[in-house]
C-alpha cells in the first residue's frame, strides 16, 4: 500500500491536486459475513491485495450503513443496493433532505432478482393465482417488501386480495414456509442462494413470474434501479424453466473525490480478469461488462471508471 500510495502522491503533486486516503488501509462496506455483499468485498479486497493494496472489508449492515459510512469518511467504496443508490444522491426516502450529492457509481456486480416462491401443492401456477392465498411480503423497511408494496400498487391490488399476509423478516420466512405457514413469499436475492435452494429443493416450493405488467411499469427510466432479470432454467433444479422476473442490482459506489489511481486500478482489477473474477462467485455468472458498467447506476459514475469503461468500448 505505502508504495501505491507514494506513487500516488508523486503523481497528485505533479498535477497539482491532493492526495487521499494516503495514510489508510482502503475499506470496503459490505454486509453480514453470510451475504454476498461481504463476498464480494473480500473478493475485492483480495483483488486490490493482490496488486500492493492495502484493503479490508469488514461485515457491515448493508446498503444504508455502507452510505452512511461512505459520506462520514469511514469507508472508501460501499456495496449499495441499486434503489439505494438512487435514492441516497436524488435524496429521496431514507436520504431525504440529506441526499449524497458527491456520491459516484463504480459498476453494479450482480442482479437480486425478485423471486416469487409458492407451494406446488397450492396451485398457484401464475401471479394472478396467488389471490385468495397466504403470502409473506417482509418485515417493514426490508428492501424486498419495498418493491412488494410497488408491485400491488402496479396491479391495484391491496393486502387484502391475499386470505393471510405475514410479515416475517428474510432470515425467518424459508423456515416459515417449510412449516406451512404460509403458501407464498417473495424475496430479492442474488442467485443462486441456498436458503431459495431449501425452499424449492426440500420445501416443495417453485418459482412463478410476476406478470408482465408488474415488470413493464416498474423496470422503467422513472426507476432506473430497477432492471429486467432472467432467471437461469435448472437454477435450483433439473426441471425449473427460465423465469423472467426484474430486481434490483448490487453495486458498487464510491465518493467523487476517491483517488482516480485506486478507483482505475480496481475496475481493471476486475475487468482485465473478466473470467478470473466471475469464479470468485456464482452469483457473477451471467454478469458481464456492458451491463455492470451501465445497469442501475443512477449516480453518474466516477470519472476514473468512466474513461477506463469509454477505453474499452463499453461506453461511448
Amino acid at each position: 500500500m505505502r508504495t501505491f500510495v507514494a506513487k500516488l502522491m508523486i503523481m497528485f503533486v505533479m498535477m497539482g491536486a491532493p492526495a487521499l486516503h494516503a495514510a489508510d488501509k482502503v475499506t470496503i462496506g459490505t454486509g453480514g459475513k453470510t451475504g454476498v455483499y461481504y463476498a464480494t468485498g473480500q473478493a475485492l479486497c483480495g483483488l486490490l491485495n493482490a496488486r500492493n493494496v492495502s484493503c479490508q472489508a469488514p461485515p457491515s449492515g448493508g446498503s444504508v450503513a455502507n452510505l452512511k459510512a461512505l459520506m462520514a469518511g469511514a469507508a472508501d467504496f460501499a456495496m449499495a443496493q441499486s434503489d439505494w443508490q438512487f435514492h441516497a444522491y436524488k435524496g429521496s426516502s431514507e436520504w431525504k433532505d440529506k441526499k449524497i450529492e458527491n456520491l459516484r457509481a463504480v459498476f453494479s456486480v450482480y442482479a437480486e432478482p425478485i423471486q416469487v416462491v409458492v407451494n406446488r401443492d397450492a396451485k398457484i401456477r401464475n401471479w394472478y393465482a396467488l389471490k385468495g392465498h397466504s403470502i409473506n411480503i417482509g418485515n417493514p423497511g426490508a428492501g424486498h417488501r419495498q418493491t412488494m408494496e410497488e408491485m400491488l400498487d402496479a396491479q391495484r391490488w391491496k393486502l387484502s386480495t391475499f386470505s393471510a399476509v405475514s410479515e416475517l423478516p428474510s432470515s425467518e420466512q424459508v423456515d416459515a414456509f417449510c412449516e406451512g405457514k404460509f403458501e407464498a413469499f417473495v424475496y430479492a436475492v442474488g442467485i443462486p442462494n441456498n436458503a431459495m435452494q431449501r425452499a424449492v429443493s426440500e420445501c416443495n416450493g417453485m418459482l412463478i413470474e410476476p406478470h408482465n405488467t408488474i415488470i413493464r411499469k416498474l423496470a422503467t427510466a422513472a426507476r432506473p434501479y430497477y432492471s429486467k432479470v432472467t432467471i437461469p432454467a435448472k437454477t435450483y433444479w433439473d426441471g425449473q424453466k427460465k423465469v423472467d422476473t426484474f430486481g434490483v442490482m448490487a453495486t458498487l459506489v464510491t465518493m467523487k473525490d476517491t483517488d482516480p489511481g485506486l478507483v482505475e486500478t480496481l475496475v481493471k482489477a476486475v475487468f482485465e480478469d473478466f473470467d478470473g473474477f466471475k469464479a470468485k462467485h456464482p452469483a457473477y455468472a451471467v454478469s458481464t461488462p456492458e451491463k455492470m458498467v451501465a445497469d442501475g447506476l443512477s449516480a453518474p459514475l466516477h470519472p476514473a471508471a468512466e474513461s477506463y469503461y469509454k477505453s474499452r468500448g463499453w461506453l461511448k
